[in-house]
């Protein structure tokens, strides 16, 4: 509760509503029922906040211009977070770093079990 009070009140001060996001995955387990991730906006760990620095790396590799939705992707992400600019392109060169390596960061995600293993009669 004291985080609540303290440092999330203080992130989300100046918002006007918004505080959460609902992004949808791929499915984790085997049934392949929708699964999402709910996050809160502008934390440390905002997914669409990687994501657009991603695509703003992928760009500058590939040598093209930032498109339309890219350019309005960077409004919102940048909008309301302090210091958004030079996060952002920390970020960027993260995942140019990372490119660079021939690492992308990325692990595969191992379907979770649903069923039960039945025994079989043969």
């Amino acid at each position: 509760l004291p985080k609540l009070f303290g440092p999330l009140r203080e992130r989300y001060a100046s918002r006007p509503g918004g505080y959460t996001r609902v992004l949808r995955i791929e499915p984790v387990k085997e049934d392949q029922a929708p699964s999402a991730i709910l996050e809160l906006v502008d934390g440390p760990k905002d997914m669409r906040f990687a994501i657009t620095a991603k695509t703003i790396a992928a760009a500058r590799e590939k040598g093209h211009q930032i498109n339309d939705m890219t350019a309005a992707n960077i409004a919102k992400v940048t909008k309301f977070r302090k210091n958004a600019d030079t996060e952002l392109e920390d970020m960027v060169e993260k995942f140019e770093r990372l490119a660079a390596e021939g690492d992308e960061g990325v692990e595969e995600v191992k379907k979770k079990k649903v069923y039960p293993e039945l025994p079989r009669s043969r």
